[in-house]
């Protein structure tokens, strides 16, 4: 066995001397039940323009925080994990056309299995956090991070009206497509400067909504001590320091998802 054989036709992920299959096996990933809590705010353009690759231009200066709980996924044998994602409205401009999407900041995720697939075969900056499950209390909605037992992050949203018909048909035209950009940095081996592999990635999902409510609310960060969360604890000042100047309408919505991984591309 050649695990550097290029021409073998083969998908691996390691321990790549047990794991390969074709790539085709990556295919449409279901998620049969998924609930999405989410919320956005306004904030300074220059300070977020800080965090996003030269590749794409900032289409609003808007912060969207979404949490989601995934159960029935049926690639992890219809287990579940929830995770939290940090993005901004973006278009692609480096390419022949322009891709409009959302570039991720950061994905907190609470499980491995999902983090080291989306980091490694799709550039998603994943990285761990604990993950409660929402909780829900009449029309009031609870969500909060942790690690180590310090809780760095909480968002609180109130259940508003239910969405229209027209409105729920809106969100799931084109298949509900939702275009996820990320960017794939993969960091030399040993006290060497600079990557083997530095690239920006395109990864769509669909979904299907079932039902939708609007929201509002609010998030707040709680920033770490450096030596309390060394790992973590640039990320999570960064975007603390970015302010709200407004909050958006956000929502609580069900529904199913498909991972496109068919779909996700390296970017030119």
């Amino acid at each position: 066995m050649r695990i550097s054989d290029r021409d073998d036709g083969l998908t691996r992920r390691m321990p790549a001397h047990f794991r390969k299959w074709p790539p085709s096996g990556l295919g449409i990933c279901p998620y049969d039940d998924c609930t999405t809590l989410e919320i956005s705010y306004l904030t300074d353009e220059q300070e977020l323009r800080r965090y996003i690759p030269e590749e794409f231009a900032l289409t609003r200066p808007l912060v969207m925080i979404m949490y989601q709980k995934c159960s029935g996924v049926r690639w992890m044998g219809g287990s579940q994990y929830s995770l939290i994602t940090v993005s901004v409205p973006v278009r692609y401009v480096a390419g022949t056309e322009p891709i409009d999407g959302v570039y991720h900041l950061v994905l907190w995720e609470d499980k491995c299995e999902p983090i080291l697939g989306g980091r490694e075969e799709a550039g998603m900056p994943k990285i761990f956090c604990d993950l409660p499950e929402y909780r829900r209390i009449e029309n009031s909605l609870a969500v909060n991070a942790s690690h180590e037992g310090r809780t760095f992050f909480a968002m609180e949203l109130a259940i508003g009206r239910e969405y229209t018909a027209d409105e729920l048909a809106a969100i799931n035209a084109d298949n509900g497509r939702r275009v996820q950009f990320g960017w794939r940095y993969i960091p030399k081996v040993g006290p060497f400067p600079g990557a083997a592999l530095s690239e920006a990635t395109y990864y769509p999902v669909d979904n299907a909504y079932t039902s939708a409510s609007a929201c509002s609310g609010s998030i707040q960060w709680t920033v770490p001590q450096p030596h309390q969360h060394p790992t973590q604890h640039s990320i999570i000042a960064a975007l603390a320091a970015l302010p709200v100047r407004e909050y958006l309408p956000g929502s609580f919505r069900k529904g199913t998802s498909m991972m496109r991984m068919d779909l996700a591309r390296s970017l030119p």
